[in-house]
């Protein structure tokens, strides 16, 4: 039988315990708590600039509108300044760049890590952009009116590039960026095509090596969105080069949301554009079985990929699931207005530019 000094001891050390036990179950709350508060200012502000031109009925109302006045006077209450109608193209990404910095700049460090390197998407357009044009012989000051500093790409890459006497050189001068990859790509194949799918690759491998700065309450909205960039990339690329009958399987990037290895190399095995889609049976992609080409594809993943990135959003409302949509629907929104803008310049039906959005039910 144990004596009281004993049965003292164990009495102390059995509350010591049960104190311990509240202790890190209060901490892992407080942690938890914490982390919700810090996206509360971020999320609100999210919400407070919205991203209205990526729903269907308020697409619909500029659809319905006489001129593009009326447009651009309505693209203003929602903080798109557009002084120079014949750069519109231009001046809407600007102010969408502007919206995600104001953005990002308030979110909570590992978050905020990771959407800067989601901001790498947009300096490969502008990449995209000045190859494309050198190769077109575009004049070098038409190339200076369509480009502007991302976050990785400065004006002296810029100068560097337009200037360049050739597309390789161009190509050259991203040496010092975090697409020197495409360089060894331009050198292999001699091809731009294959350059573009290769700094769409490239941003994507940044963003899988950027995971690493998140949290772990950060962590599920953010993987679940790279999971879906990541089977779209793939598909997208695929269809192209279907549809080009160019062999791109080296180009493809593992880590998706359905489509693993095995199945990624059943698609890239694919004998058509045709077979390709329907070998998308069975997964979340069979909708696309119908599309007939691949910029049919292209759109409807968009469109899908905007419906997910809202609903992830919804469940993860109080972490960095409002962060991740307005990244890409912000994106969506600006090609919206772009297309519609565009549209209405050039006379084309309603029905035309309706083909090009990309919205969701409201």
């Amino acid at each position: 039988m144990l004596d009281a000094y004993t049965m003292i001891l164990i009495g102390i050390a059995a509350a010591f315990i049960a104190v311990l036990i509240a202790i890190i179950v209060f901490m892992g709350y407080l942690r938890k708590i914490l982390s919700i508060a810090s996206f509360m200012g971020p999320n609100a502000t999210i919400f407070a600039i919205g991203s209205k031109y990526t729903t269907n009925s308020n697409l619909e109302k500029l659809l319905e509108m006489s001129t593009v006045s009326e447009v651009v006077g309505d693209m203003k209450k929602e903080g798109y300044e557009i002084e120079n109608m014949d750069n519109a193209d231009v001046e809407i990404e600007r102010e969408m760049l502007r919206m995600m910095d104001e953005v990002i700049a308030m979110l909570p460090e590992g978050v905020r890590q990771f959407a800067e390197m989601y901001m790498l998407k947009f300096d490969a357009n502008i990449v995209k952009r000045i190859l494309r044009a050198k190769m077109a012989g575009v004049p070098k000051s038409k190339i200076y009116e369509s480009v502007y500093e991302g976050y990785h790409i400065g004006k002296i890459i810029i100068n560097h590039m337009v200037e360049a006497m050739s597309v390789e050189d161009a190509i050259a001068a991203l040496d010092a960026t975090p697409f020197r990859g495409a360089i060894d790509v331009w050198n292999e194949t001699n091809s731009l095509h294959a350059v573009d799918v290769a700094l769409d690759r490239i941003f994507l491998e940044k963003l899988l090596d950027a995971r690493t700065h998140l949290d772990e309450d950060s962590r599920e909205a953010v993987e679940k969105v790279l999971s879906i960039l990541i089977d779209i990339y793939n598909i997208k690329i695929l269809a192209r080069g279907k549809e080009m009958d160019i062999d791109v399987s080296k180009h493809l990037v593992s880590g998706g949301y359905e489509l693993d290895s095995w199945k990624l190399k059943s698609l890239a095995e694919s004998r058509s554009f045709e077979e390709l889609l329907g070998n998308l049976e069975g997964t979340g992609y069979s909708f696309l079985r119908e599309a007939k080409d691949a910029f049919e594809v292209e759109i409807l993943l968009d469109r899908f990929l905007l419906d997910k990135v809202n609903e992830i959003a919804l469940v993860y409302s109080t972490s960095s699931g409002p962060a991740m949509m307005f990244l890409i629907a912000k994106e969506y929104e600006a090609r919206n207005l772009k297309a519609i803008i565009k549209g209405f310049q050039e006379n084309m039906p309603k029905e035309r530019i309706e083909r090009l959005l990309v919205g969701v039910a409201s």
